[in-house]
């Protein structure tokens, strides 16, 4: 039961997000579907068309977000309806909403981060104790690759397979014995 409440408060936080970013682009005179192109096809000037992109991608992060809540809410209800606390059946412990911050563009061959598994196109969810929530426009990834050099960091990862987002947990061990730049072998962009 508390684990449904729970999930319950998540979701009414995360439509009150998206609530205040679609009145954000209300407030720029503009709508999920409103043009960003003029006639010629050149960028409107009288509108943010940077701001408006993003307050697009984050809508659209928060959408799904809530779209997994929603999935999670109708499991929680599904077992307690079905009676399994009273079973005994311990209820799941209230997962968070993990989302990606960057993206994998590039593995070079014999790399550290080739050597661990990723691959391009991965969307880092965690990067050792970095996530979406502190990452500090990947700032703190670089503090977390440079303090552990020839140690394992843990790296989850979103990899789609077969159509489908799936969680891909490695271990990556930066260094620069590889022989190539960088301590990872890999390009890392923001998302």
């Amino acid at each position: 039961m508390e684990h449904a409440q729970s999930l319950m408060k998540d979701k009414v936080a995360l439509e009150n997000e998206i609530r205040t970013l679609e009145s954000d682009l209300k407030g720029m005179d503009a709508t999920r579907e409103t043009s960003l192109v003029d006639s010629e096809g050149f960028p409107r000037a009288d509108i943010d068309v940077a701001a408006i992109r993003e307050i697009r991608r984050s809508l659209i992060c928060k959408q799904n977000d809530l779209k997994a809540l929603m999935s999670q809410i109708e499991q929680s209800l599904i077992s307690l309806h079905q009676g399994t606390h009273d079973r005994g059946v311990p209820e799941p412990k209230p997962a968070t909403i993990r989302r990606p911050f960057a993206r994998i563009s590039k593995v070079e061959i014999n790399s550290p981060a080739s050597e661990a598994g990723l691959l391009a196109g991965d969307k880092i969810v965690a990067y050792g104790k970095v996530n979406a929530s502190n990452h500090d426009k990947l700032r703190l990834l670089v503090e977390e690759t440079t303090s552990n050099i020839d140690k394992p960091i843990d790296v989850e990862v979103e990899r789609v397979v077969d159509g489908q987002p799936r969680a891909v947990e490695l271990k990556l061990i930066p260094g620069r014995k590889w022989g190539g730049d960088g301590l990872l072998g890999c390009f890392i962009l923001p998302l």
